[in-house]
């Protein structure tokens, strides 16, 4: 029958000299001598029904002293009550203390610095937007932490929006590109497409090949539409009016100022502020519209806005437009921006203007870059031209009451 043996009580005398075992010295601090001698302190810990070891480094004569290993035991245990991992707290101290970055703070400087380029007030939202809400998930991942299924699982949530999915992508590999750049992480990418992410990702369901995603009015409805539309006598109902006969986007009629607009030669200059393909954008105005505006100006309510909302400082609501258009329709599925469609349909069926024009209407510069680079010109004399036509046809007396809706 053999004895048990009790292991001797650790002191600062002895723990140099006991042989080979494992030594509880307290508040969850062990000794452990190897049997070739190696001596090293390790604090055990439960977190999450999981037993833990952290390892405080050597107790050889040249390393840790046992006051100095009791209390780092006595530091963890503080950082295990307040309900945090010390493990985990050290290993950010590390990165911390060594340059590295949590995605999210770094993502979120990479936005502001990368958006000062962006002209367009809605691609600066939907970039912040994706940062911010989109890649949260990512925000608490260190730089050089993040791999190919970190990224697959942001990008699943919206893989259902094939352009917002898209644009993630680009973006998540734009800011890792950025962090290699700055040293933070292995040239590797988890987001680069053809390598990590082609082959794993589900396949998307193709986008049609037809322009104009938005559902549009028959363009032959529209008469009919119009002259409903002129017996409403409020601001809302002028704004959609204007929005169809320029051939606008609903914001840019949103939110026209008076400083815009040159009633006296009929145009209205937007600069370069909202334009999607960064180009000055000065529309022609048909007679209609420019009658309408120059009345507006003379009993006008707010300096600043031509269609102002409840605070005369800012512009009306985006929904009002669209509330009249479904009102007078009857169809829910109608949207103010299929306006644009309705007209470029109404050109291909109706009329033998040029193709360029019609789309320069539309502010859609044609042709490859190298074309697009020389097309200098704003052909304004010819848009006028297409859309006087247009803005005839559209506010002509119908025929008949009678208005079947149909989409284009």
């Amino acid at each position: 029958m053999q004895l048990r043996t009790e292991k001797p009580e650790i002191t600062a005398k002895n723990y140099l000299s006991v042989g080979p075992g494992e030594y509880p010295c307290g508040n969850n601090l062990y000794l452990i001598v190897t049997p070739s001698g190696g001596r090293r302190w390790a604090f055990r810990y439960q977190r999450n029904g999981i037993v833990k070891k952290m390892g405080f480094g050597s107790a050889k004569a040249t390393g840790l002293k046992l006051s100095e290993a009791k209390d780092k035991a006595i530091d963890a245990l503080r950082l295990l009550s307040k309900g945090t991992d010390p493990r985990e707290h050290r290993n950010e101290e590390k990165r911390r203390t060594q340059g590295s970055r949590l995605f999210g703070e770094f993502a979120e400087e990479w936005r502001q610095t990368y958006e000062t380029g962006m002209r367009h007030k809605a691609a600066r939202a939907k970039l912040k937007r994706i940062v911010q809400v989109i890649c949260e998930p990512l925000h608490k991942h260190w730089l050089d932490d993040i791999e190919t299924s970190h990224v697959v699982s942001v990008l699943m949530t919206v893989w259902h929006q094939r352009e917002t999915s898209r644009t993630t992508r680009q973006i998540i590999k734009k800011i890792l590109d950025a962090a290699v750049a700055h040293n933070l992480r292995a040239k590797d990418n988890p987001a680069d497409w053809v390598s990590r992410l082609q082959p794993i990702m589900p396949k998307q369901r193709r986008r049609g090949t037809t322009r104009g995603g938005h559902k549009a009015m028959h363009y032959k409805d529209l008469p009919a539409f119009m002259h409903k539309l002129t017996s409403i006598p409020t601001q809302s109902a002028r704004a959609l009016e204007v929005t169809i006969l320029t051939l606008a986007r609903t914001a840019e009629v949103q939110s026209m100022r008076w400083t815009q607009l040159d009633l006296d030669n009929g145009f209205w200059d937007l600069g370069f502020l909202g334009t999607k393909n960064e180009r000055r954008k000065r529309t022609p105005l048909p007679r209609q519209t420019l009658n309408y505006l120059r009345e507006a100006y003379q009993s006008r309510v707010s300096d600043e806005c031509v269609f102002p909302g409840r605070s005369l400082k800012k512009p009306m609501s985006n929904m009002t437009m669209l509330k009249y258009l479904k009102e007078l329709t009857g169809d829910e599925s109608l949207t103010v921006h299929g306006f644009r469609t309705t007209f470029r349909t109404w050109a291909q069926e109706e009329t033998d203007f040029e193709e360029e024009i019609v789309e320069h209407c539309l502010h859609h510069i044609t042709g490859d870059d190298a074309e697009k680079a020389y097309k200098r010109g704003e052909a304004l004399k010819k848009r006028l031209l297409v859309m006087q036509t247009f803005a005839d046809f559209a506010t002509r007396r119908p025929k008949s009451n009678v208005t079947p809706m149909r989409a284009a």
